[in-house]
């Protein structure tokens, strides 16, 4: 691990955003990997750091082209979710439209906005000119609370399809609730798109699982053969293995902002841990937060940064009768 942590610091030291970059002989899916847009949540772009190395050692063939990179490169040296704001809270109508309209003024930039013109004009070069037929976009996520590995998508048909074909649980409506994601902006330029939680941040196996996750991508989008996926059979095992709830599809119900106050959980709790309405959640300015509706509990924060306290997610089937 100190390895792989070395290797993040060199490209920072570097000033690249670039983790790697294969451009194939053959036609084949464009894909995009991005790791660390939280720059608090190094495990994407570790797990990055190996595949890309694996590729390169052992000559594996390729086809389209793929590209990984990191999201918030001043965050990531400071190890802090963002400096100035949530990176991956950027990407609005507004913001997009300045992006390719004029850019932002002297008085409207921010470490983040930096980034964020330099992450667009890197995306828009990688497409241009593609002519391949499938896009994929998988941002690479760590969470503050212990769980198991899960994707969130927008309710878009081409990540809906995506996202089903891997043994892991997904969120769908994850725009109704959260706004100028990367992922949202990826989605409307014709990805198919996900985030993928792999685990806690500071867990070591959380990389693993990254890396099992990166390797069933570049397999199922066509990207490279399956007998070239080093441990195949091993990756299934390991995403869906410790999962509970393969293949469910869930819906976030409710969100519990931080409204930037004093917001505290009441208890040390697991991602998608069953919860009862009524049942005491957190604490936000020393008040009580009870449970809103039954469920399960949703990305639980246990970090000093982030405007998102929890959320409470229904499996899919079961919101019909929601509210």
């Amino acid at each position: 691990m100190e390895g792989l942590k070395e290797q993040v610091r060199q490209i920072l030291f570097t000033k690249s955003r670039i983790i790697g970059k294969v451009e194939g002989s053959k036609p084949g899916p464009a894909i995009v990997f991005c790791g660390g847009i939280h720059g608090n949540e190094p495990a994407g772009v570790m797990a990055l750091i190996r595949v890309f190395n694996t590729i390169k050692e052992k000559n594996i063939v390729v086809s389209g082209k793929v590209l990984g990179f990191i999201g918030n490169r001043n965050a990531l040296h400071k190890d802090k979710r963002f400096i100035d704001n949530d990176l991956n809270r950027l990407w609005t109508l507004d913001n997009i439209h300045k992006l390719h309209n004029g850019g932002f003024s002297n008085e409207e930039m921010t470490a983040e906005k930096t980034e964020m013109v330099e992450i667009d004009e890197l995306l828009m070069s990688f497409i241009k000119g593609t002519e391949a037929k499938h896009r994929y976009f998988v941002d690479l996520h760590t969470t503050s609370s212990t769980t198991i590995p899960f994707a969130a998508i927008d309710r878009m048909k081409q990540s809906i399809e995506f996202a089903m074909q891997l043994p892991i649980p997904f969120i769908i409506n994850l725009d109704e609730f959260l706004k100028g994601t990367l992922l949202h902006y990826l989605d409307h330029i014709n990805f198919g798109a996900m985030v993928f939680e792999a685990g806690k941040h500071e867990d070591p196996v959380s990389v693993n699982i990254h890396e099992a996750l990166i390797w069933l991508v570049l397999h199922i989008s066509g990207a490279i053969a399956k007998e070239d996926v080093p441990n195949y059979e091993g990756y299934l095992t390991l995403l869906g293995g410790i999962n509970e709830h393969p293949h469910q599809i869930f819906n976030i119900i409710h969100r519990e902002p931080t409204n930037n106050g004093s917001f505290k959980m009441a208890h040390t709790f697991v991602n998608f841990q069953p919860i009862k309405k009524g049942q005491l959640l957190a604490y936000k300015d020393q008040y009580e937060i009870a449970c809103q509706h039954d469920g399960f509990l949703f990305m639980p924060l246990y970090q000093n940064q982030g405007a998102d306290g929890y959320f409470i997610v229904r499996k899919a089937d079961e919101t019909l009768q929601e509210l």
